[in-house]
């Protein structure tokens, strides 16, 4: 059983839903406690991967402390996905208005007046899970691609999105990327997570460093925006705590002015800004697992130069609600 299967298990669902939230955070990250301690193969194959990525870092110390932030953001992705199901909506959309630091959603809205569509790009890090929830409350046309690990945590996001008018486009369904062209000719926001690492389509001829292994880059979103002509945003939600959020929006000119690669193409461009963020606070992002699967990282007289400072945050912290 995976940690997502067993977190988002039934009985453990119900009692979740039993205890309220504060007491529902804290039996999750017991139970996800329980579960590294008996997996421990997921957890040196995670912390394996972070000290790999770590190599090419001028300061690797503070490794233990960094490895059980990681833990502690991995389970607070399953808390919030959690919540974002279970929660009722009037509560959910106060607490992500009260809770989530905005950002300048004009960059939305003029991306839309193309009437191309927008591809709304983004990763397994942070407060991903609050993304849609929010842009649907701002009354976007929003369609997601989505599958969950469980049968009914599936049927319960579906009800959540038809009660915010988000349009899911389920991989099980058919030809994915003609329902996502589909609904960009429709002029709407497709969210899409660009470190689907075992689903890439890696280019035989364009490759790049990624944390400092050697990839063939995925082509899924330079052929969606190639076909399309879509607006590309690129956009995250930074985790402080389970209680203080801030969501981060780049246009693909902005990501192309701070990556420095104006001839790279958008799937390399907004990796490489991803890996800022990663290794910027690498306890946000929960694909280390995946990351694993990658080649062997290369030599460390190759590391992927930073073109500016990170965003100036507070220092975060995995409270439970």
């Amino acid at each position: 059983m995976t940690i997502s299967r067993f977190i988002q298990w039934q009985p453990n669902v119900s009692l979740y839903r039993k205890l309220g939230w504060p007491f529902a955070c804290r039996y999750l990250f017991f139970l996800g406690g329980l579960y590294y301690a008996v997996k421990r193969a997921d957890r040196e194959n995670i912390f394996r991967s972070v000290e790999s990525a770590r190599r090419l870092e001028k300061e690797p110390g503070g490794l233990k402390e960094l490895e059980k932030k990681i833990i502690g953001g991995i389970l607070s992705h399953y808390y919030e996905k959690i919540f974002n199901a279970y929660e009722s909506l009037p509560a959910l959309t106060s607490f992500l208005r009260d809770h989530i630091a905005p950002p300048p959603l004009e960059k939305i809205d003029e991306a839309l007046k193309r009437n191309k569509g927008v591809l709304f790009v983004t990763a397994h890090y942070g407060g991903v899970e609050y993304i849609p929830i929010f842009l649907a409350m701002h009354r976007y046309p929003l369609s997601v691609v989505f599958k969950c690990s469980t049968s009914q945590l599936q049927d319960r996001l579906h009800r959540r999105a038809e009660e915010l008018k988000i349009k899911v486009i389920d991989p099980e369904n058919g030809n994915t990327a003609s329902s996502v062209l589909k609904d960009l000719r429709a002029n709407r926001i497709v969210f899409i997570q660009c470190d689907e690492i075992e689903a890439w389509s890696p280019s035989p001829r364009e490759t790049m460093l990624f944390l400092g292994r050697k990839i063939g880059v995925d082509r899924t979103l330079s052929l969606l925006r190639k076909r399309s002509g879509a607006e590309i945003l690129f956009g995250i939600i930074h985790r402080f705590d389970l209680k203080t959020y801030s969501f981060f929006l780049e246009t693909y000119p902005d990501v192309l002015s701070l990556v420095g690669t104006g001839t790279a193409s958008p799937s390399a461009a907004i990796l490489k800004r991803l890996e800022h963020y990663i290794r910027s606070y690498p306890h946000e992002w929960y694909q280390w697992k995946h990351f694993a699967k990658l080649e062997a990282p290369l030599s460390v007289a190759s590391p992927m130069k930073r073109k500016e400072t990170p965003p100036v945050l507070a220092n975060p912290s995995l409270r439970p609600a």
